[in-house]
């Protein structure tokens, strides 16, 4: 029975049990709820009273009598689907450990102690005397202009000043999705309980947006977010207080100037804190050097009448509320149980363990099947095993290398659950993330919440309305049919494999009996007289022999002294049998004393045969014993035959003793020989003699007569799979027929479960309040609608994307409420950010790459730290790099790696991360047209660096840029990447300067940094290196920024790449782009000394420089020097059948005689192409012999049709060669080429 019908079941006994129960005093039963309402309940499982009272047929009164002890059941279910236990005390342990790292409580949190204004994140307004912020604060003001450019050299200072702060924020907002900018007014100062612990902090947070133009800065109230108190500070003083509480509700519904004031002091003195307040006007903000903060007692606290405009996050106490939560309950489920065990016991940068082998998908069952999968894109095979797995077990991690389709893989996990009934939670830090799932997911995207930003009420409720206003219901498709089709095709190129290019009875895979050259033409009488006489010389015995015994006796008869040793043995043995019999260690002595005994054998044999027929009669016994006493003594064995021989003719014996030297030392090496190898010996010597044909052709001859018969009998008997190879590209082109229809079929299958699964908000009971708090114009908190109507959301919205804040902030505490979880960019976030998440859900897949970017605690850190230094120390951001959620994962679950490259147009732009980074593992297909200049051009400009920047190297990006904007092509996008913050900010100050001067420069600047495509931000960026991961580009220009001081010396320090692990942050940069790399440097890499670096960042980055100078140079040989120095792992072909060339070689050979320009092997990224056709600096056609692609590749699907696909998507054209089909008829198989390389050239 089904999950569903063991709830029915229970809850059937339950309430004939309440009906007995509650029985009134005329004994009538009531009737508790009808057995709809039971099927509805164990179809929805809901786990509180408030679920109750969103299904048809429940009232009040139900939920005040029985609604605990329904509940009861369906709860223990809920637990049970997730895999729920009690919680053991060391996890608990683990849990409380990962909770202390959620809160920076110290001086570096601006939501705790603000000592002095930083320029980045806070600006005074009370600095601008004469506007009503309290105005704007309260409802009286809708915006203030905060400065004017035109109005004097002070405006022109606040600009920069407010610039700096646009920035930081619309950085945050690009990245995560929120938008973090506030008034802070007022500040509270003290000092903690019991704890050494200043405190300098925003009381409220009203929410603003500041814009800017060319000329002036705009400040505006931002309704759509709430006004909020500052629950960070609750967080501290519970902490320190020793107080155990729960945290408030931290929203401010209703704001008035009258009221607000007494309103905060209110709020606070609930939370235990006492503050006095001051009234009065806003007061400039005191910039305290260190020493200089007032004191304070414990626990005394003042309001200070400051208003700073700012950045503040405020997410991270609803996560710190999940601990507290998740540790108050006691239970756990399956998945985050696996994965926070013995945390203390791994290593989180160690390479191990390895992702599944192809071997380990096939045996554990995960290899795809097309009736297991579902989707609306393309996917490769990787992708479609992946989404296999994750059936058959509850935790995966997808291993996404850069450019490889995690959001491709992603989008096939939630259409895949939501076509089996599954509800999908998908979370990720990374706004880009989910923008690019939302997006690839497209007319679904209308039936999934995508909330980056639990402050964008507005967002939520017009997702929301636009999903219950679709109209026309859509009608899918069953697909069982049209994958049983799919199955069954791949079922026949199995069968190909399985027959041709596997061993087969012969010990063999049968291609290789294919790819020797034709024997014998047996229509011709000498070559039939040829194989008439091999054919009765040996021995049918061969014929039983498996190939790699054939083999070892073809070598082994190879060799000129064994075939002399044998023979001669063999003379021996043919002229003389009875040396066989004869001991095999007789000296030399011994042999003359046999002699001696023969002579005198013969004086008696003389003697005896002169005497009469009496005496010769009685004298013939001692005769006899005489002559068995002499062949005891000298041989091991002997039969009457051998003793009548010896006394018939004792001197003949004696003669030919003179072979026993040679006889004896060539017994050695034939009693060595197995009974296979002497029949071979034999047959090998009588061939000889009948042919008159040396050894070494007589060996060959019966190699290839045991080799072709086999070929012959396999080739009559498997006409079926002959004529399958035939077919091939018919097969695979109808297969990729119904693929896509499948594609098209699902998209509608999906649509229709989606919209149907509305009808839990739609048929709701309580749809009117939905629809009422929808349509209001002051709108409820996320967090506050979801808590009451979660039951129907839930239940009808099938995908949600969020991130991990929103995820706690908004969703209620339930193990298990989503089926699966999909975590995105997870090597960039923390474990215990991940953990409310996980305890959501039933299955987990964790994807990212773990070289890349881990989570740093230093710019991108932990929830609420901030970066409150102007400089950035590099060399400590990269000691400050901690585990990731990825990294435990990966250490826990099983893991994929995706393994097709798709980003970059030129293998030049990847194959470097593929050798230093992947070990060769990726698939990259090679270039089909080379571009007009090098995909990576380096320009080496001679900078200085100085105050942590290189102003020339800044230069001339903004040069490069303004080229950019006038000779791009196709609309290219652009990113610019710096290793630090201070030239990142260089460069956005020049550009600033630049569209000051250059108005149409500016204007190009400002619409490229505000554009997207559908729903995703492919705008400009500039960005560090810590913050670009995710992204990707058409154009990159990347900044080294290094460079020698002003006293002409390199400091050789790295910085960041000095760490273990520190040379992901490289991988991060040059792995961005899509069809070009700008690098600008000032110095050689030779400069550089890192043969004494403790660890392989520095080495990697040198490699790095002069494989991108090759490029640019157009030195290929070096550049591929350089990528063979990672010793990445490279296909090597195994032996064919001895001494035949490979396929590829007799068709790079015919096509040249055709008089067609071949390359051979061409790639460099990570996989080759044994053969490319090449016309006008273009390849038209690539040619592929079977015997690679079937030795490279075991995967049905990946072999035959995805990698096929896979080229065909980068602009390949691609001929499979059949060896079978070279050696019937090769004539016909080099035609086909010929043809397809015609019809190419006609379509360039």
């Amino acid at each position: 029975m089904g999950l569903e019908s063991d709830i029915y079941t229970e809850l059937y006994d339950l309430r004939e049990s309440l009906r007995k129960e509650h029985t009134y005093s005329n004994g009538r039963e009531p009737v508790v709820c009808t057995d709809e309402v039971l099927k509805e309940i164990a179809g929805r499982i809901p786990t509180k009273l408030e679920d109750f009272q969103a299904i048809v047929g429940i009232g009040a009164r139900f939920v005040e009598l029985y609604g605990e002890d329904f509940l009861a059941i369906t709860r223990k279910y809920a637990i049970t689907a997730a895999k729920g236990s009690s919680m053991d005390s060391n996890v608990a342990v683990t849990l409380r450990e990962l909770q202390k790292k959620l809160i920076n409580i110290s001086k570096n949190n601006r939501l705790l102690f603000q000592p002095k204004i930083y320029r980045k994140t806070a600006f005074d307004l009370v600095s601008l005397p004469g506007d009503d912020y309290m105005g704007l604060l309260f409802g009286k003001k809708r915006l203030i202009r905060l400065c004017d450019t035109t109005k004097g050299a002070e405006h022109v200072k606040v600009y920069k000043a407010l610039n700096e702060i646009v920035r930081e924020v619309n950085r945050d907002l690009r990245e995560k999705g929120q938008y973090d900018l506030y008034i802070a007014y007022p500040f509270i100062e003290g000092k903690m309980p019991g704890e050494n612990f200043d405190v300098r902090a925003p009381l409220a947070l009203f929410p603003v947006i500041l814009e800017k133009d060319p000329r002036s800065m705009t400040l505006t109230f931002d309704g759509s977010r709430d006004i909020v108190y500052n629950n960070i500070l609750v967080t501290a003083f519970v902490k320190y207080s020793g107080k155990n509480r729960f945290l408030p509700n931290n929203v401010i519904e209703e704001c008035s100037a009258e009221s607000f004031l007494t309103n905060l002091i209110d709020f606070y003195e609930e939370q235990g804190l006492s503050i006095k307040c001051s009234y009065g006007a806003p007061i400039l903000f005191e910039n305290y050097k260190a020493g200089e903060f007032p004191k304070y007692m414990p626990g005394e606290f003042s309001m200070v009448q400051n208003m700073l405009l700012g950045k503040y996050p405020t997410y991270s106490s609803s996560i710190q509320k999940d601990f507290d939560d998740l540790l108050a309950k006691g239970e756990i489920n399956g998945a985050l149980s696996d994965l926070v065990a013995d945390l203390n016991l791994l290593d989180y940068l160690s390479e191990l363990p390895h992702p599944l082998t192809a071997q380990d998908i096939k045996e554990r069952g995960m290899e795809a099947s097309e009736k297991e999968i579902t989707y609306i894109n393309s996917l490769n095979s990787a992708q479609e095993n992946v989404l296999t797995a994750i059936m058959k077990q509850d935790e995966l991690v997808v291993q996404g290398p850069p450019g490889t389709g995690k959001s491709q893989v992603i989008t096939g996990l939630i259409t895949s659950a939501v076509t089996s009934g599954k509800t999908v939670l998908m979370v990720s830090e990374k706004k880009t993330a989910l923008d690019v799932v939302y997006s690839r997911l497209g007319n679904l995207s209308k039936y999934c919440l995508l909330i980056d930003d639990v402050g964008n009420k507005d967002q939520f409720y017009k997702q929301l309305a636009t999903m219950l206003e679709i109209g026309t219901p859509k009608r899918g498709t069953d697909l069982s049919e049209l994958s049983e089709s799919i199955d069954k095709d791949v079922a026949t190129l199995t069968d190909i494999a399985n027959q041709i290019y596997s061993p087969g009875s012969f010990g063999i895979e049968p291609y290789k009996l294919y790819s020797m050259d034709r024997w014998l033409d047996l229509t011709d009488k000498l070559q039939y007289e040829e194989y008439r006489i091999i054919k009765e010389d040996v021995s049918s015995k061969m014929l039983t022999l498996k190939y790699p015994e054939v083999k070892e006796l073809n070598r082994k008869f190879g060799d000129p002294v064994l075939v002399s040793n044998f023979k001669e043995y063999c003379d021996c043995v043919d002229k003389t049998p009875w040396l066989s019999q004869m001991k095999p260690d007789l000296s030399e002595y011994k042999i003359g004393e046999m002699k001696a005994d023969l002579s005198a054998l013969e004086k008696e044999m003389v003697e005896w045969r002169s005497k009469g027929l009496l005496s010769r009669l009685f004298s013939k016994g001692k005769v006899n014993r005489d002559a068995t006493v002499m062949l005891d003594k000298y041989f091991d064995r002997y039969n009457e035959r051998t003793l009548k021989e010896v006394m018939d003719d004792p001197r003949q014996i004696r003669d030919r003793l003179d072979d026993y030297e040679m006889y004896s030392a060539r017994a050695t090496v034939y009693n060595k020989l197995n009974e296979n190898e002497r029949i071979y010996g034999r047959n090998l010597l009588e061939l000889s003699k009948s042919k008159r044909a040396s050894y070494d052709k007589s060996n060959s001859d019966i190699y290839k007569y045991v080799l072709n018969t086999h070929l012959q009998e396999f080739d009559a008997t498997h006409k079926a799979v002959l004529q399958e190879v035939q077919d091939f590209d018919s097969i695979i082109a109808d297969m990729d027929r119904k693929i896509q229809l499948k594609k098209d079929l699902t998209r509608d299958k999906v649509e229709e479960i989606m919209q149907n699964d509305l009808r839990f908000i739609t048929e709701s009971k309580r749809r009117g309040d939905i629809n009422r708090i929808i349509e209001n114009k002051r709108k409820w908190s996320l967090n506050k609608f979801i808590g009451r109507y979660g039951y129907e959301l839930f239940k009808g919205v099938k995908v949600w994307l969020l991130t991990p804040e929103v995820v706690s902030e908004i969703l209620p505490l339930e193990m298990g409420v989503f089926d699966l979880l999909i975590f995105d960019e997870a090597s960039q976030m923390y474990v215990e950010k991940g953990i409310p998440s996980i305890y959501r859900a039933k299955k987990v897949v964790v994807a990212g790459d773990h070289k890349q970017l881990r989570p740093s605690s230093l710019g991108v850190g932990r929830i609420d730290y901030e970066e409150d230094e102007d400089d950035e120390n590099d060399e400590v951001s990269a000691a400050l790099e901690e585990e990731s959620l990825l990294d435990l994962a990966r250490a826990r679950y099983d893991n994929i790696l995706l393994n097709f490259h798709y980003r970059s147009k030129y293998e030049e732009l990847i194959a470097f991360s593929n050798y230093a980074f992947y070990g060769g593992k990726l698939f990259v297909s090679p270039n089909v047209v080379q571009p007009d200049r090098p995909p990576i051009e380096v320009y080496k400009v001679g900078g200085l660096w100085e105050n942590k920047s290189n102003m020339k190297e800044a230069e001339k990006i903004v040069s490069l840029l303004k080229d950019f904007f006038i000779t791009r092509r196709d609309f290219e996008t652009i990113g610019i990447i710096t290793f630090n913050v201070s030239q990142r900010d260089l460069i956005n100050d020049l550009i600033d300067e630049e569209s000051a001067r250059d108005p149409v420069f500016g204007k190009a600047v400002n619409d490229e940094m505000r554009r997207s495509d559908n729903g995703e931000d492919v705008g400009l960026f500039i960005k560090n290196i810590e913050s670009v991961q995710g992204d990707e580009r058409d154009v990159i220009m990347f900044s080294v920024g290094y460079a020698k001081n002003a006293q002409g010396k390199l400091m050789q320090r790295f910085g960041w790449l000095n760490n273990r692990g520190g040379e992901n942050r490289l991988n991060v940069a040059i792995s961005r782009a899509k069809r070009k790399i700008h690098i600008v440097t000032s110095f050689e890499p030779e400069e550089l000394q890192v043969d004494d670096s403790k660890n392989e960042g520095p080495r990697i980055l040198k490699k790095y420089l002069q494989y991108a100078r090759a490029v640019s140079n157009g030195d290929k040989k070096m550049a591929e020097s350089i990528l063979n120095s990672f010793n990445a792992e490279k296909w090597e072909p195994t032996a064919l059948v001895s001494g035949e060339p490979p396929i590829m070689e007799r068709v790079y050979n015919a096509l040249v005689r055709k008089g067609y320009t071949v390359e051979k092997n061409v790639g460099i990224g990570g996989y080759q192409i044994d053969l490319a056709i090449k016309q006008d600096g273009r390849y038209i056609l690539g040619v592929e012999c079977d015997s690679r692609i079937y030795e490279i590749s075991t995967a049905t699907r990946e072999r035959d049709y995805h990698r096929q696909k896979y080229l065909e998507s980068r602009g390949w054209h691609i001929h499979r060669v059949w060896t079978p089909g070279m050696w019937k008829n090769p004539e016909n198989e080099i035609n086909k080429i010929v043809k397809a390389i015609e019809q190419r050239k006609v379509k360039a």
